[in-house]
């Protein structure tokens, strides 16, 4: 079967390099992306196989672009559309010991789409199930943990009424709206205002250069994780495969699952800090203040707490850093501080609504979208950063939400039914593969999707369990 070859340079990835232009990476990458293959990969009207493979190419000509600041060294780059889908659902593809380890959130009762008492649909979900948002909507509606009970509380409340009292309880609650009524809510509007990666300059500072270690891109960059879920480890990983150092801190108490773990901490250093204590505290400050990166995805009012928010990070340190924010409906707006998973964004924008119907959305075909291609956005966004307080100087603020992703797969455009209804319904493309020796035994994952033309391998440290370091470079 012949496939169509998309170039860069012949003008075919628009969308790739309209973002390459916006993130200032065409400064430093003027060579080829190739890619092979186009949608419909997968029964959707979205161009989900075209989506994930420009943010993955994103991601590569960032890590292109710093070589060639760093080492004066070019790439092309090729991806193939076939291997890039499964890069949508990177969760599906792990295997332990040879057992096919399930993330799991597509069977809980309390994730889900139900019907209210005016025919609109609503979004609820909580996450793997996190134990404080699973008894939270238990006890908000007081009935079984069972699909069939939550749907017939549901059936008996007003769609916005449910909406905001669920978010205003601090629970994942969207109505499925469609694209057109999304552009009309002030959260849409409000995201129809920003770029879908916001790079902000919130301080300054003289220019600093990457150190002279060049066995990667990212070789000699400090990052201090600080995120949880899928969306903000991921962006993580992506720096770690580059070959940052990558520091993973998540509090003893309030861990993410096994499945978690074995899916986006690959390549990364994992310790405990429990922030309510203030020696713990401060050590979180000091790691800071020698970070390159401080990469975080819990809500606004966790950074509150702790004092912990972009401004206040920027003033630890006088080399600049990047402080990257991944939340579910933006930065501004009045949905800003609101709770919410990946199938929330792709309910909440219409995203749902167009994979389905009015009256039956659908997510999409692997049933992730945002957590993915937010993941990937904000590597690039980091990248992007980095560049800037190499040549510029200062601190930035990289802010990206999973809302705004699904509006930009939307914005790629729509393909005709006639076309898509003859793509399969689900993604069993062949399966490029790796395993590996961990502390978890064998692990099998996905193989890298993307190929460069000349950029140093980095071998990743394999991963482990939550807590297994000291919190230290």
């Amino acid at each position: 079967m012949k496939l169509d070859r998309l170039s860069l340079t012949d003008g075919k990835l628009l969308p790739l390099n309209q973002l390459i232009v916006e993130l200032g990476f065409n400064k430093y990458f003027n060579d080829e992306v190739i890619l092979t293959g186009c949608d419909p990969i997968l029964r959707s009207p979205h161009r989900l196989g075209e989506a994930v493979s420009s943010v993955l190419a994103l991601d590569a000509v960032g890590a292109a672009a710093i070589w060639k600041f760093r080492t004066g060294q070019e790439n092309n780059i090729n991806l193939n559309i076939f291997d890039t889908i499964h890069y949508l659902h990177p969760t599906h593809f792990i295997w332990q010991s040879g057992h096919k380890i399930f993330l799991g959130a597509e069977t809980v009762p309390t994730n889900g789409l139900f019907t209210c008492e005016d025919g609109r649909i609503v979004m609820i979900e909580s996450g793997p199930p996190y134990k404080k948002l699973e008894t939270g909507y238990l006890n908000f509606f007081n009935c079984g943990n069972n699909k069939e009970a939550i749907a017939k509380v549901i059936s008996k409340w007003n769609s916005l009424k449910l909406q905001d009292a669920l978010s205003g309880s601090g629970l994942p609650c969207c109505i499925a709206y469609t694209k057109d009524e999304w552009h009309q809510h002030p959260q849409g509007i409000a995201l129809t205002q920003v770029p879908v990666i916001e790079i902000e300059k919130i301080a300054s500072s003289s220019p600093l250069g990457f150190s002279n270690d060049t066995k990667s891109p990212l070789s000699g960059v400090k990052v201090l994780d600080y995120t949880h879920v899928l969306a903000g480890p991921r962006s993580t990983r992506t720096l770690a495969e580059l070959g940052a150092e990558v520091l993973h801190i998540s509090s003893p108490y309030h861990r993410d699952t096994l499945a978690q773990n074995l899916a986006v901490n690959h390549g990364k250093r994992s310790a405990y800090l429990n922030i309510n204590n203030k020696k713990e505290m401060d050590k979180m400050l000091e790691l800071l203040s020698e970070a390159d990166i401080f990469a975080n995805s819990y809500r606004p009012s966790v950074v509150e707490k702790f004092e912990i928010t972009a401004p206040q990070i920027a003033k630890l340190t006088k080399k600049g850093i990047i402080y990257l924010s991944i939340n579910a409906y933006g930065h501004q707006g009045p949905w800003s501080k609101r709770p919410g998973f990946d199938q929330n964004g792709q309910v909440a924008t219409g995203f749902a609504v167009k994979e389905g119907s009015f009256k039956t959305p659908k997510f999409s075909p692997v049933f992730y979208l945002t957590d993915l291609i937010t993941a990937y956005f904000a590597a690039a966004g980091m990248m992007a950063a980095l560049l800037r307080r190499a040549t510029e100087g200062g601190s930035y603020h990289v802010k990206v939400s999973l809302a705004r992703s699904a509006m930009w797969v939307q914005d790629l455009g729509y393909i005709d039914e006639d076309i898509f209804k003859k793509a399969p319904t689900q993604d069993n493309y062949p399966v490029k593969l790796i395993t590996e020796k961990t502390p978890y035994g064998k692990l099998t994952h996905l193989a890298s999707a993307i190929e460069f033309s000349n950029m140093p391998t980095v071998k990743l440290k394999p991963v482990v369990p939550f807590g297994a370091n000291e919190p230290k470079w």
